[in-house]
């Protein structure tokens, strides 16, 4: 089991778009080489940081 941490959102709308672009893409080639990705969590960091960042596990 490994787990990776993706960035994944933003609290701005147009920033939202790339993450969510960028995390789907990344998804995308991680499922074609692995079997399962499950969602672990979504959080965001406790500083002024607004990205969204989630933990997924993956499952060989």
């Amino acid at each position: 089991m490994k787990v990776i941490t993706l960035e994944v959102g933003n609290t701005s709308w147009w920033k939202n778009r790339k993450y969510r672009r960028e995390a789907a893409n990344k998804l995308k080639e991680l499922r074609l080489k692995y079997k399962r990705i499950k969602l672990l969590k979504k959080y965001r960091a406790q500083d002024a940081n607004t990205i969204i960042y989630a933990d997924y596990k993956i499952i060989k």
